[in-house]
């Protein structure tokens, strides 16, 4: 495949900047840091609850787990519609209130009547609805915001604060349930969504990162693409992203992960309850400090960004974060459950940051700019529209076999599916900054 160079025709480059030195980057950092820790307390703790307040099902732990992904197969199209027309601030924030308003209420039944299985499963539909405007919202802001030959280190220091939040989440959630109790954990889960808010109110996201230092850019800003949705409909980001093979085969590939790692961490959480006999906190910490691995692999993907084949590494991050988690139930009759899972989460997280570095990078420069919302939009449709079914499958795996077998089932399924990347376009695309001549050869046409 020969790719076109789309470096501009100026004489001279504009000078690399500092994105750390930027106050509007500052800003988002901040406020997605916050958004991210509350989301992963909550999608951590609400399945936990079924597990260790209710004593419910497998299966139950995976409905509850699920739930907080199916508004992605019924909301995705429409909330790339709105962030193709709508302000990008106006969904950020729309969606971070949703969630911090659906677990205060939470919280404050709790305290009054009793946590119950349906008031979990309401939480996490609720929860879930807001995570898709925020991150349709989120994601298609972010290429006008930052230059092109930016994306990759942008999203490095992005990844990374999310691995973070990865570790501290589950861990976070395991110790409050076990010390403070329920409503004083959802309480912090509230206060966090509340910080967050606050962070992206005072963030001018109608001016974009993309321009000089000034503020005069000539791309626009996240919230002020005028033209970017007229006429676009809520399938075309889909259609655009299932024509294109490099984006459809990330998709896809995307896809398969999720439904697995959803699968392997409901089971992993009946596995180490019930089996292992391990405590919510150790479960948490178990499960976050796999998130230490993803934000070195983050780190050193962002850093090396100039010197490595993109679409290799890539390729090499999928499989690696695949097998990663075959190492637990390959060996844990012969190594203690600690120790074990920790270093096959270790394992796993370090391969899956630097994949999601370039997976995200790549998929964010290949659609053109006037439909980027509708695009996103797409491609989260498909990519994590399996995660609920893969929450289903864990638990219903875990409640006909045993929940070791089931994670083992799981694992081998997920390396094999891995390898199909092998096949893809996109392991030749040697920078980033490259693919995105492929979003020309796709929708010339500006009519659908």
């Amino acid at each position: 495949m020969n790719l076109i160079n789309q470096s501009p025709a100026a004489p001279t480059a504009p000078p690399p900047r500092r994105l750390w030195a930027l106050p509007v980057f500052q800003k988002l950092f901040v406020g997605d840091a916050a958004a991210r820790v509350g989301y992963q307390v909550t999608l951590f703790l609400l399945p936990l609850l079924v597990v260790t307040r209710l004593h419910g099902s497998g299966s139950q732990a995976g409905l509850v787990s699920g739930s907080q992904f199916v508004p992605v197969l019924l909301f995705s199209l429409g909330a790339g519609v709105l962030a193709d027309r709508a302000p990008t601030r106006r969904l950020i924030l729309a969606g971070t209130l949703a969630r911090g308003a659906a677990l205060g209420a939470l919280g404050l039944m709790c305290a009054l009547t009793g946590v119950t299985f349906w008031a979990l499963l309401a939480t996490a539909f609720v929860v879930g609805t807001g995570s898709v405007v925020y991150d349709v919202g989120y994601q298609a802001g972010i290429p006008s915001l930052l230059r092109p030959e930016e994306l990759t280190r942008g999203n490095a220091l992005l990844q990374s604060s999310n691995s973070v939040s990865q570790m501290a989440g589950p861990a976070l959630a395991g110790v409050l349930v076990q010390q403070v109790g329920l409503p004083l954990s959802l309480t912090l889960a509230t206060a966090l969504f509340v910080g967050a808010f606050a962070a992206f109110w005072l963030l001018p996201l109608e001016q974009g990162l993309a321009s000089d230092d000034t503020g005069a850019g000539s791309r626009g800003g996240a919230g002020g693409r005028a033209t970017a949705g007229r006429g676009r409909s809520a399938l075309a980001g889909l259609r655009f992203t299932l024509g294109c093979r490099p984006l459809r085969d990330l998709c896809v590939q995307s896809g398969l992960f999720n439904l697995h790692e959803e699968a392997f961490l409901t089971a992993f959480l009946v596995y180490g309850v019930r089996a292992a006999h391990l405590t919510a906190g150790t479960i948490g910490l178990l499960i976050g400090f796999g998130s230490i691995g993803t934000l070195l692999g983050s780190a050193a993907a962002g850093r090396l960004a100039d010197r490595r084949h993109a679409g290799r590494s890539l390729v090499v991050g999928l499989v690696g974060a695949s097998a990663g988690f075959l190492i637990g139930p390959l060996l844990s009759s012969h190594v203690p459950t600690i120790p074990l899972y920790g270093t096959a989460f270790l394992l796993n997280g370090f391969a899956l940051g630097q994949y999601n570095v370039y997976a995200v990078s790549m998929r964010q420069a290949i659609p053109p700019k006037r439909f980027l919302g509708s695009a996103t939009a797409g491609y989260r449709l498909v990519s994590l529209g399996l995660a609920p079914v893969g929450s289903l499958l864990g638990g219903w795996l875990a409640d006909r076999l045993t929940a070791g077998s089931a994670l083992y089932v799981i694992a081998v399924s997920m390396t094999v599916t891995s390898l199909l990347i092998l096949a893809s376009p996109i392991r030749r695309i040697r920078r980033v900054e490259d693919a995105s001549a492929l979003g020309g050869r796709h929708h010339d046409d500006d009519s659908d």
